[in-house]
């Protein structure tokens, strides 16, 4: 592959980079909510998914420690109720997969080190107790929601590999699971194509990119990408004039001496003849320490907790970290989540308290 466009920055483009980081560090600083964990267990996830109450549908926030998964509502001037909890005593959660344009429902996985179960958790909104229903279960390598109600998983070793796609209907009920021609590799991640529809995309433990499609089933491509970042992970994919633009995440990877500390990657990919090279490596600023913990991206921005504890954010498209949020009274951030509700972000920190952070 080759090596990726951009150049280091120049002296004066530090000063104002650093200058535009204290800004928006001052501006993070203004917290819209907190929801605290009553639970005394740690958090393990957080997101965000449409609830219908009283003949409307609102946003709400679903948070997950590892016995105890919580829905809450929003209320005037930035409040927040917990109106349900569905209690897990057998087997922890791992972590929230909202399912997209269903309501009433999402998804949890759950297992020790790997998923050993997918559950769908409901709550009637007529006051009923809320519902577990079990959706899979086994040796669970990687799941996602997906538009139009649907959501893949994949299972099983390489000679027996599985891959799903259950439907669900508007009000939450299941339908049947369509199987999708397994690749010769396990699958470890997915993320959908924007721009192509009935198109995904996944990324395999041999550092491969397959992509299906939806509607057929079919495998359409298999290529490998480059062996220097290992155990990369996709997160987002968009087509464009023919092209495949891929974000990846480098868990794995070294310090480069020009670019600095690599966290996500952005890849292009000719799905025709399977070349691929990297376009952009998003690396830390100058004078910040630490590797790719935990991250998510939304549209043309990324965000990534750092094993110093600190949540760091890109413009996809500037090519340059924008923004740093740094641990909140001395408790390091474990995990960061795009809204897929609104334009808000969810960060959870180790103590087990969630806070909501607005970003433009």
């Amino acid at each position: 592959m080759d090596e990726p466009l951009g150049k280091p920055l120049s002296g004066a483009e530090k000063e104002k980079l650093k200058e535009k980081l204290a800004f928006l560090k001052r501006e993070y600083s203004k917290t819209l909510a907190r929801l605290q964990n009553p639970s005394g267990s740690c958090s393990v996830d957080v997101g965000a998914v449409w609830w219908e109450r009283a003949g409307s549908k609102e946003p709400c926030i679903i948070t997950a420690c590892e016995d105890v998964v919580s829905l809450w509502k929003p209320l005037d001037t930035w409040q927040w109720e917990k109106v349900y909890t569905w209690h897990f005593t057998e087997v922890p959660v791992l972590q929230i997969v909202p399912v997209p344009d269903v309501h009433n429902l999402v998804c949890v996985a759950l297992g020790s080190l790997e998923i050993r179960e997918i559950r769908a958790l409901m709550c009637p909104c007529d006051g009923e107790h809320g519902k577990q229903a079990l959706l899979k279960s086994g040796d669970i390598k990687a799941v996602l929601g997906l538009t139009k109600g649907r959501l893949v998983s994949s299972s099983g070793t390489v000679c027996d590999q599985q891959v799903g796609v259950m439907s669900f209907a508007e009000d939450g009920g299941s339908k049947e699971e369509q199987l999708l021609m397994p690749p010769e590799e396990t699958v470890l991640t997915f993320a959908e194509v924007q721009g192509m529809q009935e198109a995904l995309l996944g990324t395999t433990i041999v550092n491969s990119i397959v992509i299906w499609n939806l509607k057929t089933g079919q495998l359409l491509k298999k290529m490998h990408i480059d062996d220097s970042y290992q155990a990369s992970t996709c997160h987002r994919a968009y087509s464009e004039m023919g092209l495949l633009f891929v974000v990846l995440s480098h868990p794995h990877a070294k310090m480069n001496e020009s670019f600095g500390s690599p966290v996500f990657q952005l890849m292009v990919i000719n799905p025709k003849t399977t070349f691929n090279m990297g376009v952009l490596l998003y690396c830390l600023p100058p004078g910040q320490a630490g590797r790719f913990l935990e991250g998510d991206v939304k549209d043309h921005v990324a965000a990534a907790v750092l094993t110093s504890g600190t949540i760091a954010f890109w413009d996809l498209l500037l090519g340059h970290c924008t923004a740093l949020l740094p641990p909140v009274s001395d408790q390091n951030w474990s995990f960061v989540k795009w809204s897929g509700t609104d334009s808000h972000l969810l960060a959870g920190r180790k103590d087990g308290d969630i806070f909501i952070y607005r970003y433009s």
